[in-house]
């Protein structure tokens, strides 16, 4: 009874390493860009990533945003969401030929509400409250991280929030 216990034991201990192993290697392809993760990519730490400062801006019904996202394999732009005001839709449209992938990431918490692939030509609208979050976002600082895949990206956003769903409805 003591060598199958042993056996179970080690047996659980072989697929828990095989699983963490397999996880941590398609994470990210071979060259360190994200790739369907909640977790966001350092550009500092990418080879094909050029420097790039990131843009802040605040949001708002009476301030919306928008941008053009382009010029490096991996752009970020930065953005601020008031208290009060966590329903928030973005539209993003790829531009290029290649699929990019776009994430969401509060700056604070490190809270990623969406990581989605875009293909080449389309373009991808995103509500708070049709994602799961029916009661809005958290107020703060927020990264909207475009990732081409070793590609340039070539895209543009736009965004706005309100304190109510019907405020960001259109």
């Amino acid at each position: 009874m003591e060598k199958k216990r042993g056996l179970w034991v080690t047996l659980a201990l072989a697929m828990t390493i095989t699983v963490i192993i397999a996880y941590a290697s398609t994470s990210t392809n071979q060259s360190g860009v994200l790739a369907r993760s909640n977790t966001l990519e350092d550009p500092n730490n990418s080879p094909s990533t050029e420097e790039k400062s990131i843009d802040s801006m605040a949001i708002g019904t009476d301030n919306p945003i928008g941008d053009t996202v382009s010029g490096d394999a991996v752009v970020q732009k930065s953005f601020t969401v008031n208290a009060g005001h966590g329903h928030i839709k973005l539209s993003m449209n790829n531009h290029s030929s290649h699929s990019v992938f776009v994430s969401l990431t509060h700056n604070n918490t490190g809270k990623v509400y969406f990581s989605q692939e875009i293909a080449g030509k389309e373009n991808f609208t995103w509500k708070n409250f049709e994602q799961g979050f029916e009661q809005g976002v958290r107020g703060g600082d927020y990264t909207l991280q475009w990732s081409g895949g070793g590609s340039k990206v070539n895209g543009d956003f736009s965004g706005v929030t309100g304190s109510s769903i019907s405020d960001v409805m259109n």
